[in-house]
């Protein structure tokens, strides 16, 4: 059973990657986002060409600045949630997931979990459409051990979908 649970508190490494990683995976907020600086960036661009010095610094400005703003504003919002979370175990269960922490026990079904995916840092399990657990692989006794969790969750709410079709 040691192979299916793990404990380990959230650093800020931790939500650090959670962010960069996120707007990996959320391709629309990030080519929103990235459409936007770009347009920022040519029109700034333009009003030079035309000599409109002062609004053309500005929008290259904008186009360089928000995007790092936004980073920063969505790694100030995850790491207030999980500052607040301390001690969590995670362990794969008969019957799910069971995430304890300073919160409570909850037990999340295997048919509940949308996908798993693994990072370099970080094991995101994704629960509906706008919840998502981490399990940092540094928690893990070696990185087989993390890629093996993830590999039996996986495996787990897979066939859990797959028998209620």
């Amino acid at each position: 059973m040691d192979d299916l649970s793990v404990s380990f508190q959230y650093t800020k490494l931790d939500i650090a990657n959670f962010v960069f990683d996120s707007y990996s995976f959320e391709k629309v907020r990030c080519t929103l986002f990235l459409i936007f600086n770009i347009s920022a960036f040519i029109i700034g661009v333009i009003f030079l060409f035309m000599h409109k010095f002062p609004i053309g610094v500005l929008f290259i400005g904008i186009s360089i600045i928000v995007f790092p703003l936004m980073l920063y504003a969505s790694y100030l919002t995850a790491s207030k949630s999980l500052n607040s979370i301390t001690n969590v175990v995670c362990t794969l269960k008969d019957e799910g997931l069971s995430f304890m922490s300073n919160f409570g026990d909850n037990v999340i079904n295997y048919k509940d979990i949308c996908e798993v995916k693994v990072t370099e840092e970080l094991i995101f399990v994704y629960v509906g459409e706008k919840s998502t657990l981490i399990i940092p692989k540094r928690a893990f006794k070696s990185l087989d051990k993390a890629i093996d969790f993830a590999a039996l969750l996986t495996e787990r709410y897979k066939k859990a979908k797959s028998v209620n079709i």
